[in-house]
């Protein structure tokens, strides 16, 4: 799961969550956050994060947008929805492999199945051509 081209973001609650109450450059500062947090699958340890918004970082903290767990920051929202889209990454990488060794099993059905009747072809034509030429010494 190497390309992670959006994050649900719902504008209600930007407009009406704690970001609203922070001036317009931290909230720019920010979304840049929640960009470069995204890009680098929610893994963002705290001195990156300081050197992205050097002015706005504590702030951030200060109001609890942004978290802080050991040496790594937390945005909780983008968090789960990382985790859901890995769980469902999973779950269709798996139905994936469950649907190929189907296809697979299919596959080598038909090919014995092909096999046979090539067989049965060629017996036949054999059959016919020794019966052929026992005819034409006669």
């Amino acid at each position: 799961m190497t390309d992670l081209p959006w994050f649900k973001f719902n504008p209600n609650q930007w407009l009406t969550g704690t970001i609203s109450f922070l001036s317009l450059e931290q909230q720019g500062a920010f979304m840049k956050v929640l960009c470069y947090y995204w890009s680098k699958e929610c893994k963002v340890p705290l001195e990156q994060y300081k050197r992205i918004i050097p002015n706005d970082y504590k702030n951030l903290l200060d109001v609890g947008i942004v978290k802080q767990k050991g040496k790594n920051i937390a945005i909780d929202w983008l968090d789960n929805q990382y985790k859901e889209r890995k769980e469902s990454h999973s779950k269709r990488v798996e139905s994936g492999r469950k649907g190929g060794k189907h296809s697979l099993s299919n596959a080598r059905v038909l090919r014995k199945e092909k096999n046979r009747k090539d067989n049965y072809e060629n017996d036949n034509v054999l059959k016919v051509s020794e019966e052929v030429k026992k005819l034409l010494k006669k």
